[in-house]
Protein backbone atom coordinates (compact mmCIF):
# COMPACT_ATOMS: atom_id res chain seq x y z
CA UNK A 1 0.00 0.00 0.00
CA UNK A 2 2.98 2.39 1.09
CA UNK A 3 4.24 1.71 -2.63
CA UNK A 4 1.07 2.31 -3.99
CA UNK A 5 0.96 5.85 -2.44
CA UNK A 6 4.25 6.84 -3.19
CA UNK A 7 4.08 5.99 -6.28
CA UNK A 8 0.65 8.02 -6.54
CA UNK A 9 2.10 11.17 -5.09
CA UNK A 10 5.91 10.82 -7.27
CA UNK A 11 3.09 10.57 -10.45
CA UNK A 12 1.17 14.05 -8.88
CA UNK A 13 4.80 15.79 -8.88
CA UNK A 14 5.37 14.49 -12.07
CA UNK A 15 2.10 16.01 -13.55
CA UNK A 16 2.68 19.52 -11.53
CA UNK A 17 5.96 19.60 -13.17
CA UNK A 18 4.38 18.90 -16.63
CA UNK A 19 1.67 21.46 -16.08
CA UNK A 20 3.94 23.96 -15.08
CA UNK A 21 5.76 23.71 -18.65
CA UNK A 22 2.37 24.73 -20.62
CA UNK A 23 3.94 28.29 -20.83
CA UNK A 24 7.25 29.94 -19.85
CA UNK A 25 7.53 30.91 -16.03
CA UNK A 26 7.60 34.70 -17.73
CA UNK A 27 4.72 36.20 -18.24
CA UNK A 28 2.21 34.41 -16.54
CA UNK A 29 -0.58 35.75 -15.41
CA UNK A 30 -2.49 35.56 -11.66
CA UNK A 31 -4.57 33.05 -12.83
CA UNK A 32 -1.88 31.06 -13.87
CA UNK A 33 0.02 31.04 -9.93
CA UNK A 34 -3.52 30.61 -8.68
CA UNK A 35 -4.10 27.15 -10.64
CA UNK A 36 -0.76 26.20 -9.87
CA UNK A 37 -1.45 26.70 -5.97
CA UNK A 38 -4.52 25.08 -6.01
CA UNK A 39 -3.03 22.03 -7.92
CA UNK A 40 0.03 22.06 -4.99
CA UNK A 41 -3.07 22.34 -2.33
CA UNK A 42 -4.57 19.40 -3.52
CA UNK A 43 -1.67 17.06 -3.76
CA UNK A 44 -1.29 17.83 -0.26
CA UNK A 45 -4.26 17.55 0.86
CA UNK A 46 -3.64 13.79 -0.92
CA UNK A 47 -1.18 13.47 1.09
CA UNK A 48 -2.19 14.93 4.21
CA UNK A 49 -4.85 12.39 4.23
CA UNK A 50 -3.15 9.87 3.52
CA UNK A 51 -0.46 10.04 6.30
CA UNK A 52 -3.59 10.67 9.23
CA UNK A 53 -6.19 7.62 7.67
CA UNK A 54 -8.90 10.03 8.60
CA UNK A 55 -12.32 8.57 9.15
CA UNK A 56 -14.97 9.82 6.10
CA UNK A 57 -16.80 11.70 9.52
CA UNK A 58 -12.99 13.35 10.98
CA UNK A 59 -12.14 14.27 6.82
CA UNK A 60 -15.79 16.07 6.50
CA UNK A 61 -15.13 17.65 9.87
CA UNK A 62 -11.33 18.42 9.56
CA UNK A 63 -10.99 20.10 6.53
CA UNK A 64 -13.31 23.13 6.96
CA UNK A 65 -11.15 23.58 9.95
CA UNK A 66 -7.65 22.97 8.34
CA UNK A 67 -8.61 25.15 5.37
CA UNK A 68 -9.53 28.57 7.78
CA UNK A 69 -6.02 27.33 9.44
CA UNK A 70 -3.96 27.37 6.44
CA UNK A 71 -5.66 30.99 5.26
CA UNK A 72 -4.67 32.42 8.44
CA UNK A 73 -0.86 30.78 8.46
CA UNK A 74 -0.58 32.42 4.27
CA UNK A 75 -2.23 35.75 5.41
CA UNK A 76 0.09 36.02 8.41
CA UNK A 77 3.24 34.55 6.44
CA UNK A 78 2.19 36.91 3.70
CA UNK A 79 2.07 40.27 5.34
CA UNK A 80 5.54 39.18 7.08
CA UNK A 81 7.00 38.51 3.79
CA UNK A 82 5.54 41.54 1.72
CA UNK A 83 6.93 44.07 4.14
CA UNK A 84 10.59 43.00 3.83
CA UNK A 85 10.57 41.83 -0.09
CA UNK A 86 12.28 44.80 -1.23
CA UNK A 87 14.26 45.62 1.16
CA UNK A 88 18.10 45.77 1.00
CA UNK A 89 19.40 47.48 3.81
CA UNK A 90 22.96 47.19 5.80
CA UNK A 91 21.23 49.46 8.16
CA UNK A 92 21.57 48.30 11.76
CA UNK A 93 18.68 49.53 13.16
CA UNK A 94 16.62 47.84 9.91
CA UNK A 95 18.38 44.74 10.81
CA UNK A 96 17.26 45.04 14.05
CA UNK A 97 13.69 45.90 13.31
CA UNK A 98 13.83 42.85 11.21
CA UNK A 99 15.23 40.63 13.62
CA UNK A 100 11.77 41.68 15.72
CA UNK A 101 9.53 41.23 12.74
CA UNK A 102 10.66 37.86 12.03
CA UNK A 103 10.74 36.49 15.85
CA UNK A 104 6.50 38.67 16.10
CA UNK A 105 5.95 36.36 12.81
CA UNK A 106 6.80 33.04 14.24
CA UNK A 107 5.60 34.04 17.64
CA UNK A 108 2.15 34.90 15.04
CA UNK A 109 2.52 31.53 13.48
CA UNK A 110 2.93 29.41 16.91
CA UNK A 111 -0.24 31.22 18.12
CA UNK A 112 -2.18 30.34 15.40
CA UNK A 113 -0.63 26.49 15.52
CA UNK A 114 -2.16 27.11 19.26
CA UNK A 115 -5.79 28.77 18.94
CA UNK A 116 -6.64 26.00 16.62
CA UNK A 117 -4.86 23.29 18.52
CA UNK A 118 -8.26 22.69 20.62
CA UNK A 119 -10.36 22.92 17.42
CA UNK A 120 -8.36 20.39 15.75
CA UNK A 121 -8.56 17.96 18.80
CA UNK A 122 -12.49 17.90 18.88
CA UNK A 123 -11.92 16.34 15.79
CA UNK A 124 -8.75 14.24 15.14
CA UNK A 125 -6.47 12.22 17.95
CA UNK A 126 -3.59 13.58 19.44
CA UNK A 127 -1.70 11.36 17.32
CA UNK A 128 -2.74 12.51 14.41
CA UNK A 129 -2.51 16.14 15.09
CA UNK A 130 1.06 15.08 15.90
CA UNK A 131 1.19 13.57 12.29
CA UNK A 132 -0.44 16.15 10.86
CA UNK A 133 2.24 18.25 12.11
CA UNK A 134 4.72 15.93 10.88
CA UNK A 135 3.57 15.61 7.27
CA UNK A 136 2.94 19.32 7.01
CA UNK A 137 6.83 19.50 7.44
CA UNK A 138 7.43 16.20 5.14
CA UNK A 139 5.50 18.05 2.23
CA UNK A 140 7.33 21.23 2.41
CA UNK A 141 10.33 19.14 2.19
CA UNK A 142 9.26 17.27 -0.83
CA UNK A 143 7.70 20.40 -2.31
CA UNK A 144 11.30 22.03 -1.88
CA UNK A 145 13.48 18.93 -2.90
CA UNK A 146 11.17 19.11 -6.19
CA UNK A 147 11.27 22.92 -7.01
CA UNK A 148 15.44 22.69 -6.46
CA UNK A 149 15.92 19.98 -8.63
CA UNK A 150 13.68 21.60 -11.30
CA UNK A 151 15.63 24.43 -11.09
CA UNK A 152 18.78 22.74 -10.94
CA UNK A 153 17.48 21.21 -14.44
CA UNK A 154 16.93 24.51 -15.71
CA UNK A 155 19.56 26.70 -14.30
CA UNK A 156 22.78 25.40 -13.50
CA UNK A 157 23.33 28.86 -11.43
CA UNK A 158 20.50 27.91 -8.88
CA UNK A 159 21.61 29.24 -5.62
CA UNK A 160 24.93 30.86 -7.33
CA UNK A 161 25.48 34.33 -6.55
CA UNK A 162 23.97 36.77 -9.24
CA UNK A 163 27.09 38.08 -10.95
CA UNK A 164 24.80 41.14 -12.84
CA UNK A 165 24.54 43.57 -10.02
Amino acid sequence: MKKFITATLLFLFAALYGFSQDKPLRGRGHDDGQHRFERIHAIKVAYITDKLHFTSEQSAQFWPVYDKYEQEVRRTRREFFDKYKDQHSDDDNTSRQFIDDDLDYQQDILNIKRRYKDDFLKIISSQQLADLYKAEREFKMLLLKELNERHKGNNDNWGKPDDRR
